[in-house]
């Protein structure tokens, strides 16, 4: 069996990719950017896409996975 912290790589890895293709889904059948419908829309599904994205980083650095260059985060010890 899976490491419990591998398995919630994949899982929150999953859940972002998820969120990602659902806003690329709502651009591909976009048709009147006037509508506030959409508006409400395209905010619900980017919260979604910060929410997934979040909680893939919080896993990341549960597991110990430092890549300096592109982390965002305060380094240890400021």
């Amino acid at each position: 069996m899976a490491d419990q912290t591998i398995i919630a790589l994949r899982q929150t890895a999953e859940a972002y990719a998820a969120a990602v293709r659902a806003t690329q889904r709502f651009f591909d059948r976009l048709e009147d950017t006037g509508d506030p419908a959409v508006l409400v829309e395209y905010a619900t599904l980017v919260e979604r896409e910060k929410a997934a994205e979040q909680a893939r980083l919080d896993a990341v650095e549960a597991a110990g996975f430092e890549v300096p260059s592109i982390d965002e985060s305060e380094p240890e010890g400021e």
